[in-house]
């Protein structure tokens, strides 16, 4: 079983009104079998951070179209989409600290 994942979500742009108006939001991911991926990390923030209206962030198993989705500032479609705590890319700001953001 991999080991549990820190990383920091971030919300922007009006997404952050749908997660209490919380921008930042410093998380643990729970350690589990598969390497984490967007999927089951969207499915993980609609179950433990998002507040209301899911229909204006999700849509089917992605995020909705319009919604830019980074990774230490790099579009998410670029990158690879399993991470270990080995492999998660480390951000190049806020202090070198494990970054997610999504907005």
């Amino acid at each position: 079983m991999a080991a549990p994942l820190s990383v920091e979500v971030e919300f922007g742009g009006g997404a952050e009104l749908l997660f209490d108006g919380i921008k930042k939001h410093q998380v643990t991911l729970p350690g589990q079998e598969e390497p984490w991926d967007i999927r089951n990390l969207l499915v993980w923030i609609k179950k433990n951070l998002l507040k209301e209206r899911p229909e204006l962030f999700i849509q089917g198993d992605s995020v909705r179209p319009g919604i830019l989705v980074l990774i230490n500032d790099a579009d998410w479609e670029l990158l690879a989409t399993r991470w270990t705590p080995e492999t998660l890319p480390v951000a190049h700001s806020a202090g070198d600290k494990k970054r997610e953001g999504v907005g």
